[in-house]
């Protein structure tokens, strides 16, 4: 897994270095975890901190027990930002990789 500074999430690891799980805001990330919910339910077996009124304000993901759901959190939260990126349409992005020599149509 690629070692990116992700805003809202705090990775967990072991003696080696390893990530093994990660902590994530749920108030910098709710509409994503509002999203997981709607798909999944109410989690049973989440560990989740919470605050002195007992707001749950972030979970933790075991990569062991939940992979397939970090998979899922770590696309989100990496694409959250991309909507206001300036795009480029597919032709002219497939001209220049064939003018750098990557892309032989």
């Amino acid at each position: 897994m690629p070692n990116y500074n992700m805003r809202g999430v705090q990775f967990l690891t072991d003696n080696l270095g390893n990530k093994t799980a990660a902590i994530v805001d749920l108030k910098e990330h709710s509409a994503f975890w509002a999203d997981v919910l709607a798909e999944c339910g109410e989690p049973t077996d989440f560990q989740f901190l919470v605050d002195s009124e007992g707001e749950k304000i972030a979970v933790l993901l075991d990569f062991e027990k939940h992979g397939e759901l970090w998979e899922d959190v770590y696309d989100g939260i990496m694409t959250e930002g991309l909507e206001d990126e300036p795009g480029i349409p597919w032709e002219e992005f497939k001209r220049e990789l064939e003018l750098k020599g990557k892309l032989s149509v």
